[in-house]
């Protein structure tokens, strides 16, 4: 089975997608030297760091995933942030924040109404929520289609038909929007991105294991067992649709739908 605790070896390596996403919803908040930061979703930490560097205000750091914590406090843990196993849908916060990063972790909420409820009471007044994440039903057409050749395999044809989606999407910025307004904040700014990024084959597995495979690879969300070989036989799927995709250079153009928000608390 893959989730976020078995790729946290690699995945500070191989999540080129998210860091790079990562990084301009940093550039996008403006963030202030003496902000106070919790940033959730955390993962194993890097992009923390880069906050750490930013400001000399708190910064607490949380995710769900024990093996994602424990990578996260051997990389930084020396530098002044508090780590913390712990799921954005029970923050422990109240009135102690003045921005809320989350990156790369929004699609994981399956009530993301009661999310950005614990987002509004973490904050205080005036304070920031900066969200980056993957966007749309149709978030990664690439991944889709190789998903699409797993569904028509004879082993696993059966096993995806059962297969239950983990993420939370909407597939207009209206549809966004108008969710963050219901929770009460005022929304600065909201957009979604088509990104277009070229990879080889191997290097579009990496970043498809680096996220996309802790849903299409974790027992949790099928109906039925999933054999041993389950991940292996999936993988050979994927990679043989990644090579169809592939031009004559060996490369893909990797297409990434992706939300970006900022939001002001007014409670």
């Amino acid at each position: 089975m893959s989730d976020f605790s078995t790729i946290a070896s690699f995945y500070r390596e191989k999540s080129l997608v998210q860091a790079n996403a990562g990084k301009q919803l940093i550039e996008l908040l403006e963030i202030a030297p003496d902000t106070d930061i919790l940033d959730v979703g955390c993962g194993t930490g890097n992009l923390t760091a880069e906050l750490r560097e930013i400001t000399s205000g708190r910064v607490v750091a949380i995710d769900p995933a024990e093996g994602m914590i424990r990578q996260a406090q051997a990389l930084y843990g020396s530098q002044d942030i508090d780590f913390r196993m712990a799921d954005g849908d029970a923050l422990p916060f109240d009135n102690e924040f003045d921005l809320i990063f989350c990156s790369s972790v929004f699609q994981w909420f399956r009530e993301p109404a009661a999310t950005l409820a614990n987002f509004a009471k973490a904050l205080r007044p005036g304070g920031k929520v900066g969200i980056q994440a993957p966007a749309t039903s149709r978030f990664c057409p690439n991944f889709l289609a190789a998903i699409a050749r797993c569904r028509r395999a004879p082993r696993l044809a059966t096993l995806f038909a059962g297969f239950r989606s983990p993420w939370f999407f909407r597939d207009s910025i209206h549809e966004y929007r108008t969710l963050f307004e219901q929770a009460g904040f005022i929304v600065t700014h909201c957009r979604i991105d088509e990104t277009h990024q070229r990879y080889t084959v191997d290097k579009a597995i990496d970043i498809f294991n680096s996220g996309a495979a802790a849903g299409f690879l974790n027992q949790s969300y099928y109906a039925e067992p999933l054999p041993a070989d389950f991940i292996e036989l999936v993988l050979e799927e994927v990679r043989a649709s990644f090579e169809e995709q592939a031009d004559a250079s060996g490369e893909i153009d990797l297409v990434f739908y992706r939300l970006f928000a900022v939001m002001r608390n007014v409670v």
